[in-house]
């Protein structure tokens, strides 16, 4: 496959799982905060937001304060915006269109269907009830990867796009729980009750609210959700579960199977296998914020060697 394809096929991926999880955490700061059992909610739900997006030096270019509809459209439907939804679906539309003589006609329907209708979206109607637009914009990513799961054919271009997807996902797992941690270290000395709340949010923006149902038994406590987000190995809204996929999906790639060191396959094993044989007690001991924002570097790493392994062209 030429480098130029699958470069688009992996950013493709990556824009993709962005616009999702992004709608998704902002959906949830901003709503689970309004009945929040403690004192500047808002406050913190907002800075979560910023703090997540990973640019608040843009939103306070262009703002002198913290606002709650200035930073939902920053978040969602601002185009200057390189981190919003609408950016990220327009990235992943322009790498879609560029790959259409070898993507699924029903994938590049989708997308352009998706972006079409985001990019036509009134913003008035938006802050009025943004409640609705983040309900379609999970619906479309439903669909979208129902199509990617179950109907494009698994070769080495649906491997170089599901690589892209664990990529992102495993990188926004890890800076939801960042933010979440900084979260809760700005709000101070906290009760028992308000700190599950913030965990709780935390496994809902992560779509692993109904996992933690079924491993914890409702359980919300730091340790337990930490260790479900990071460390599970059945769950697909774990670090751990994605960063197996993406060792697997390279050994589908290369088939040589030469894990030399300093190959993506090898350097993604490596993290794979230490996480695997790592605890959350490991985590606690080390410093919980110290430990991710360790293994963040660690995936942006990864996707560097793995970009200039395939993608140099």
């Amino acid at each position: 496959m030429l480098s130029r394809i699958a470069n688009n096929l992996f950013w493709l991926g990556r824009y993709l799982e962005r616009v999702e999880d992004t709608a998704r955490f902002v959906e949830v700061q901003y709503y689970s905060f309004l009945d929040a059992p403690f004192i500047h909610k808002e406050e913190i739900a907002l800075n979560s937001i910023l703090s997540m997006l990973g640019n608040p030096e843009y939103y306070y270019s262009k703002h002198k304060k913290l606002d709650e509809k200035s930073i939902l459209f920053t978040a969602i439907l601002d185009i200057n915006n390189p981190v919003s939804v609408i950016s990220s679906l327009s990235f992943a539309r322009e790498n879609a269109r560029t790959t259409r003589d070898i993507l699924s006609e029903d994938l590049w329907e989708a997308i352009n269907k998706f972006y079409l209708f985001l990019k036509n979206y009134s913003k008035k109607k938006f802050l009025k009830a943004p409640f609705d637009l983040f309900e379609d914009i999970i619906e479309n990513c439903f669909i979208i990867n129902g199509i990617i799961d179950r109907i494009i054919m698994k070769d080495i271009g649906w491997a170089f796009i599901k690589l892209g997807i664990d990529i992102e996902r495993s990188a926004q797992l890890s800076r939801m729980i960042i933010a979440k941690l900084e979260s809760i270290e700005k709000s101070g000395r906290t009760s028992t009750v308000a700190e599950n709340f913030h965990w709780r949010t935390l496994l809902e923006s992560a779509a692993a609210l109904d996992i933690n149902k079924a491993v914890n038994h409702r359980a919300t406590d730091k340790e337990k959700v930490i260790e479900l987000l990071t460390l599970n190995l059945k769950s697909p809204r774990s670090i751990a579960y994605n960063l197996q996929k993406i060792y697997e999906y390279l050994m589908m790639i290369t088939p040589e199977k030469e894990e030399k060191a300093g190959t993506p396959e090898f350097e993604a094993g490596k993290i794979s296998s230490r996480l695997k044989f790592t605890t959350v007690e490991d985590i606690f001991k080390e410093g919980e914020k110290e430990f991710f924002l360790k293994v963040l570097n660690d995936i942006y790493n990864l996707a560097s060697t793995i970009e200039k392994r395939y993608f140099v062209y």
